[in-house]
């Protein structure tokens, strides 16, 4: 790394902290998620993406350079690609799918009723070795790439940093909900909730040990400020107000904590809209979280119910990216400024931009940002 680039990381760095942690900022930061879209932007097949263990960080850094005007990115990808969140088995392009379109996450059941035995009794580590044979095509693949992350990730991730940017997260566990439903499919997980709930719940307090524990030595072996924590089939809208505070939110509670006790920033990438239990928010540590919403939550209503309790990372939507056009990216950018910033912001896609964004509306989500970000 230059000098240049180092003093540029630093003052990044100085800023996208500011911004988690709610204190005022001379701009808003600019933050990138473009996973799928940056290999189509550059010209790369999705087929090398996911398949070439340098291609991800190489590939992204190289459009974010091109765009210009970024100062993070959300969350940095590394290494091939292997299993889904929760053990879902992949379907990836130049396999099972054309070499252009984008991997894809099968819906089938890899955990079976008995495996919640399996957790109770044996550990969340011995399920684990036992279901990913289940949901990885090619095991030795998935070993071999292991192997490089361990020798390779910490010196690709670098890469960032010798570009000036600061990566904000890197892949966590999440909670046991988010994990058992990937494994179980959805249907047959929330069928289990009614038929086996205890078992469940069993399950969910042998598992989150282990989930905290493999999250901080994940996220702290790596050069990044905090963990991702998904909320998915763990929406609200999916579980009613009973089910959610007994099997999301207890555990969502005590990840955080221990992340903050690690000085490890949670960031809640939460999809689908979160409104009815917005309030819940503020029961997590004061100015150490991040919400990073994918455009279905009501940030008028977040900024009204939580205030600057926690911090906003977000929150364009996909389908602007996609199918919008330049002055729509603008006038969004404008009022999400207007009404939510400019303080405990921080700019960026709501959840990603998909692979089929136009690259003149990424632009210009980079222009309005520096147009309407400025304090």
């Amino acid at each position: 790394m230059n000098g240049d680039n180092e003093k540029l990381y630093q003052e990044r760095l100085d800023l996208i902290k500011k911004a988690i942690h709610v204190e005022p900022v001379d701009r808003i930061p600019v933050i990138y998620m473009g996973d799928a879209f940056s290999p189509r932007y550059m010209g790369m097949k999705l087929s090398q993406y996911v398949s070439d263990p340098e291609a991800p960080v190489d590939v992204t850094v190289a459009a974010m350079d091109r765009i210009g005007g970024f100062d993070g990115i959300n969350l940095a990808g590394v290494g091939r690609r292997s299993a889904g969140f929760g053990l879902g088995r992949m379907k990836m392009p130049g396999r099972e799918l054309p070499e252009d379109s984008v991997w894809q996450v099968e819906e089938i059941e890899i955990m079976k009723p008995e495996d919640y035995d399996t957790i109770i009794e044996k550990g969340y580590p011995v399920f684990l070795s036992e279901a990913l044979p289940r949901a990885i095509k090619d095991m030795e693949a998935f070993q071999a790439n292991m192997a490089w992350m361990v020798a390779n990730a910490g010196r690709k991730l670098q890469d960032y940093r010798n570009h000036g940017y600061v990566i904000i997260s890197g892949f966590g566990m999440g909670v046991p909900l988010e994990l058992f439903a990937g494994a179980r499919s959805t249907p047959q997980f929330f069928y289990d909730l009614y038929r086996r709930p205890d078992k469940v719940k069993a399950a969910m307090d042998a598992t989150m040990p282990t989930l905290i524990q493999m999250t901080i030595m994940i996220t702290k072996m790596s050069p990044v400020l905090g963990s991702w924590i998904g909320g998915f089939r763990g929406a609200p809208p999916f579980l009613s107000p009973k089910l959610w505070d007994k099997f999301f939110f207890p555990y969502l509670l005590q990840m955080v904590e221990a992340l903050v006790e690690n000085d490890i920033v949670p960031i809640l990438h939460f999809d689908q809209c979160w409104d009815r239990e917005l309030s819940r928010l503020r029961e997590l540590p004061a100015k150490k979280c991040v919400l990073n919403p994918d455009g279905m939550t009501d940030l008028r209503k977040f900024k009204e119910v939580v205030g600057d309790h926690m911090s906003i990372m977000g929150d364009v939507p996909s389908t602007l990216f996609a199918i919008g056009t330049p002055e729509e990216i603008r006038n969004y950018v404008r009022d999400l400024v207007r009404d939510i910033g400019p303080q405990g912001l921080l700019l960026a896609p709501g959840c990603d931009a998909p692979v089929n964004t136009k690259p003149e509306n990424m632009k210009a989500f980079v222009a309005a940002a520096h147009e309407f970000g400025k304090v």
